[in-house]
């Protein structure tokens, strides 16, 4: 019983695997092409029985997982993984399972950010509950900068000056899609005006950047 039970759960896997291909590629394009379309899905989904949510597309948490799965995926073709030089930094990025961990997290700060600065500016006691929807929502939005940012900094570590000129031109795309994306969504999540969306947009980037470079340099020193 104990065989079958495995053969059952090795066969929902391999389906949920192959199934990742079709839905990867199509999401991402849907979430690029319309970003604030897919953001009202998540809304829409989230309502429907847990059995029945993202049928038609993967799910916003493991859509943003997969996406740094697919970055980091590039990076191992083109042979450059990023060593560590201290014993905590070669402990992260010196294992596959470490490394995919600690790149998830941190590209999912800027969802949490942006998520608990709209909450606090909407005055919505911070729960478990309150927390899902947006930050569902924002994970599709991150996914793409995230894969787009990931595979830049693979070219910048690359000899020659064409590749770095191609990863900074991606970094520089993907970092002003993101913002121009992160202000929409602002502008419709807090009903206020481009002025103060504007402003709440460069905060929760420059904030969660600045946690991102904060946990990047004790990690590189230690």
């Amino acid at each position: 019983m104990d065989f079958l039970k495995l053969l059952r759960s090795l066969e929902e896997f391999l389906y949920e695997l192959c199934t990742w291909f079709l839905f990867f590629p199509r999401t991402l394009y849907r979430v690029i092409v319309h970003p604030q379309r897919m953001a009202m899905y998540v809304d829409t989904e989230l309502k429907q029985k847990i059995d029945h949510q993202f049928d038609d597309a993967i799910s916003p948490p493991m859509f943003l997982m997969l996406a740094v799965l697919v970055a980091h995926g590039v990076e191992l073709m083109m042979h450059q993984q990023v060593v560590g030089t201290g014993a905590l930094s070669r402990s992260v990025f010196g294992n596959e399972e470490s490394l995919l961990l600690y790149r998830s997290i941190t590209f999912a700060i800027w969802p949490l950010v942006t998520t608990t600065h709209l909450l606090r500016r909407k005055h919505v006691p911070m729960t478990r509950e309150s927390l899902r929807r947006p930050f569902f929502m924002q994970c599709y939005l991150t996914a793409p900068f995230a894969v787009a940012l990931s595979t830049s900094m693979v070219f910048v570590r690359l000899p020659g000056e064409m590749s770095t000129m191609l990863g900074n031109a991606v970094g520089v795309i993907a970092g002003l899609w993101y913002a121009v994306v992160q202000a929409g969504w602002l502008k419709v999540a807090l009903q206020r005006s481009w002025l103060n969306t504007i402003l709440s947009t460069v905060w929760v980037l420059a904030l969660g950047s600045l946690i991102n470079i904060t946990i990047g340099m004790i990690l590189l020193s230690n």
